[in-house]
C-alpha cells in the first residue's frame, strides 16, 4: 500500500501541472471565449465539442457526459490510474518532489510509477501500430480489409486497430 502524499505536495502538483498542457496531449483544443477552451471529449463519442477546459481555474468539464474535475482527476480518468499514481506522474512531469506522511512512501515492493510507466508503454505501442496501419505500404491489405468491413480511420483509431510490420512480429 502506498503512503499518503502530503497535502501541500498535492497542492503544488495541481499548481504546477498545466491542465491545458495535460489535456492537449489527448484533445485538440480551440478557443471558446475568454478563459475557456473546447474540444471533443476523450471520455465519450461525440461529433460536436462539449468538453471545456478553464486553465485559469484549473478545471475541465464535459457538458455531454458530465465528467469534470482538476488536472489530477483528468489524468486518473484518461490513463486509468489511482490518485497516488496520477499525482506521482504529474509530479515527475512538473518537477515536484513528493513527500509522504510519516511511515509512508511509494508502494512497497513496487517502483514508484511502475503502473504509470506500463500504461505509457502500452500507449506508445498502440500509437506505433496505429501509425503503421496508416503509413506503411505493406499495410495496404489490412487497410483494404478494414474499409471492406466499414471501418474508416476514425473507427480504427477509436478501437485501437493497428498493423504490426513484418520485423515487429514475434
Amino acid at each position: 500500500m502506498a503512503g499518503r502524499i502530503k497535502a501541500e505536495d498535492v497542492a503544488l502538483v495541481k499548481e504546477r501541472a498545466s491542465i491545458e498542457d495535460v489535456v492537449r496531449q489527448h484533445v485538440t483544443l480551440r478557443n471558446a471565449g475568454p478563459g475557456s477552451l473546447k474540444g471533443l471529449c476523450p471520455f465519450h463519442d461525440e461529433k460536436t465539442p462539449s468538453f471545456t477546459v478553464r486553465p485559469a481555474v484549473g478545471s475541465y468539464h464535459c457538458f455531454g457526459c458530465g465528467e469534470g474535475g482538476d488536472v489530477i482527476d483528468f489524468v486518473r480518468k484518461v490513463d486509468h490510474l489511482d490518485f497516488t499514481e496520477a499525482v506521482e506522474r504529474l509530479a515527475v512531469s512538473s518537477g515536484v518532489e513528493l513527500h509522504y506522511e510519516e511511515g509512508g512512501g511509494p508502494r512497497q515492493g513496487e517502483a514508484p510509477g511502475r503502473r504509470a510507466r506500463l500504461v505509457e508503454a502500452h500507449r506508445a505501442a498502440a500509437e506505433f501500430y496505429g501509425d503503421a496501419l496508416i503509413t506503411l505500404g505493406e499495410a495496404r491489405q489490412g487497410r483494404d480489409f478494414l474499409r471492406g468491413k466499414g471501418f474508416d480511420g476514425a473507427a480504427a483509431k477509436r478501437f485501437g486497430v493497428g498493423y504490426a510490420p513484418v520485423g515487429e512480429r514475434t
